[in-house]
């Protein structure tokens, strides 16, 4: 998720635990807690666009990291604020670090629950990255408490008031994944495809449209579905694969990153001059609803003597074109 729905949650959890003892602090410290995990933001400077993607939401997003965060800097911060339960620092910092890692995983980007015992990174599709309709409660709140003077009354109902919207939401966002799942499976017998695999995710900084992607042999079968489409029909179209332009840099390592990093989504063009470049489909289209395969998420690899050297195409923004776009299939068809 974005940083601010990271600090806007924290610091509403840091309020219901430690607000009645140490006033307004305590949403700092749960601010602190909640982006955390984020710290390894820091490593991408130092390391090659194909590490950074997987060491980004690696180690310090797992369980493991958490356990020992929390456990050492409740210990410290219980020294700080002895007035405050060592179970309460516990479940401040504890509560921060976990739900960080909870959220995060909700998202297409993965998220390394298990590092370093395992590189398997746990995704489960329903949330975009910023959804406004999750974060907006969150803020509201937020600003309110910070408004609020310290340890008054009707503090813990102003932070509720922003958690249990976004909760239900959450909710919501479950709910919509396991429909749209249904209906994607239907398409796909109904269609005659034959996919080996699929996800479904929600489309940008909303949660009624969803992007779904069905692997075949051959390459992938993508379309979108709204909430509000009067049938259960979606229109598919194919995005080849291309595997077999990959086999001059099969034993290159940085590749395999990438690849490992697609979770298996993925496919490989060439340009004019016979440059090859590798595109992630999980994050979809910049022209969401156009001809033109332009992807968000694409990687130029050439190569360097016997070295393969990656030229960054990290994320194209969406533009205002495609964003009226969005807005217009959302309504549904």
């Amino acid at each position: 998720m974005d940083s601010i729905t990271h600090t806007v949650l924290g610091m509403l959890e840091g309020e219901l635990i430690a607000g009645k003892k140490i006033g307004k602090k305590a949403m700092l410290f749960g601010a602190i807690a909640n982006n955390l995990p984020d710290i390894d933001v820091a490593t991408s400077f130092f390391v090659s666009v194909d590490k950074s993607l997987l060491q980004h939401r690696g180690f310090t997003h797992s369980i493991l990291f958490a356990v020992l965060i929390s456990i050492t800097a409740a210990y410290l911060f219980h020294k700080k604020y002895p007035t405050l339960k060592f179970s309460a620092c516990l479940m401040l910092w504890g509560f921060g670090l976990f739900s960080h890692l909870f959220l995060d995983s909700l998202t297409a980007y993965g998220t390394g629950w298990f590092e370093p015992c395992s590189h398997t990174r746990i995704t489960f599709n329903t949330l975009f990255v910023a959804d406004p309709f999750y974060t907006l409660p969150l803020i509201v709140s937020a600003i309110a408490l910070l408004i609020k003077r310290p340890f008054k009354s009707g503090r813990t109902t102003w932070a509720l008031v922003g958690l249990i919207p976004s909760f239900f939401y959450l909710s919501y966002t479950f709910y919509n994944k396991i429909v749209i799942n249904k209906i994607a499976e239907k398409n796909f017998t109904k269609q005659k495809i034959k996919a080996k695999q699929y996800i479904t995710t929600p489309t940008p900084l909303n949660n009624f449209l969803w992007f779904i992607i069905g692997q075949t042999d051959s390459g992938y079968y993508v379309g979108y579905y709204s909430v509000f489409d009067k049938t259960d029909t979606i229109p598919f179209s194919f995005i080849a694969g291309n595997y077999e332009m990959g086999n001059e840099f099969i034993n290159d390592p940085a590749y395999n990153r990438l690849v490992r990093f697609s979770q298996g989504y993925y496919s490989l063009t060439k340009d004019s001059i016979n440059n090859t470049s590798l595109h992630d489909l999980r994050f979809g289209l910049t022209d969401l609803f156009g001809k033109k395969k332009d992807f968000v998420f694409n990687y130029d690899l050439k190569k360097n003597g016997a070295q393969m050297v990656i030229q960054r195409g990290r994320m194209k923004a969406i533009n205002s074109e495609s964003f009226k776009k969005l807005i217009q299939r959302i309504k549904g068809i």
